[in-house]
């Protein structure tokens, strides 16, 4: 699935502007890393290249670390997802208040009210409790990602007679693989929207670019798999600590340092 978003994609700095100065309306101060330094306008070029050549010119795995670089590696890059981070720790605690309280208890804590509503409306209402601020565009990736994770408890409730009780016996490996959706989908939209959304970019033969779109999404999904494989039972864990470490891994293996 594409993104459905599209934005002005990162730029590089003017370097007439100081160090701390970041033109991409991104906040926090950290600590540079030893990392050679990546243009935004190389990565780009380095897609675009991909992509026109239906794969042929570069490799996934080298845009996808380029791409980290750019963002100025790895440590950098999870400075500047706070919102992502916050809104994994409310999906997590949403999760858990399923398993103590039951979905209704739940629902009146977070504020969504469901009496007398479709399902449908009770999750898009879900998705703005868990990640309420659309003021930047981090936000709105928050919320887009949000959006395709939590979508997978839509789908257990539709196949249970769209009952929304049924997910007080949501099984808890139904949960880990949300939260698994949830960072991976993040990572992708996130990238996606850094470098401008460029699959949209080349629709001459649209099945052969969503061919290529889908081998770059399964790279990243994949990387998230195995790490999260690799830190096992998140839902019984502090979610949001997990779902940190869990995403700073992550960009260490596309950066290229684990």
């Amino acid at each position: 699935m594409g993104t459905s978003s599209i934005y002005n994609g990162k730029m590089d700095k003017n370097p007439l502007l100081p160090d701390d100065y970041d033109t991409n309306g991104e906040q926090g101060n950290v600590e540079p890393q030893n990392s050679p330094i990546v243009s935004w306008q190389t990565v780009k070029t380095d897609m675009s290249k991909y992509i026109n050549s239906s794969g042929r010119s570069g490799s996934v795995k080298h845009i996808a670390r380029q791409y980290v670089k750019a963002s100025g590696g790895s440590k950098k890059l999870l400075n500047q997802s706070s919102s992502g981070m916050k809104t994994a720790g409310n999906i997590g605690n949403f999760l858990n208040g399923i398993k103590a309280e039951g979905i209704v208890t739940t629902l009146q804590k977070f504020g969504v009210d469901y009496t007398g509503r479709s399902v449908y409306e009770v999750f898009s209402e879900l998705v703005s409790a868990v990640a309420f601020n659309s003021d930047f565009k981090e936000d709105i990736v928050a919320k887009e990602a949000a959006l395709e994770s939590l979508s997978k408890i839509y789908d257990y409730v539709e196949t249970n007679n769209m009952e929304l009780e049924s997910l007080d016996f949501m099984p808890e490996a139904l949960m880990n693989e949300l939260l698994c959706e949830y960072v991976g989908s993040y990572i992708w939209i996130k990238m996606m929207n850094d470098l401008e959304s460029r699959f949209e970019k080349y629709i001459d033969n649209p099945q052969e670019t969503l061919g290529i779109e889908q081998e770059f999404r399964q790279y990243i999904f994949n990387t998230v798999r195995v790490e999260f494989e690799n830190k096992g039972d998140i839902i019984n864990q502090d979610v949001r600590a997990s779902i940190v470490t869990l995403y700073s891994k992550c960009l260490d293996v596309l950066e290229g340092i684990l």
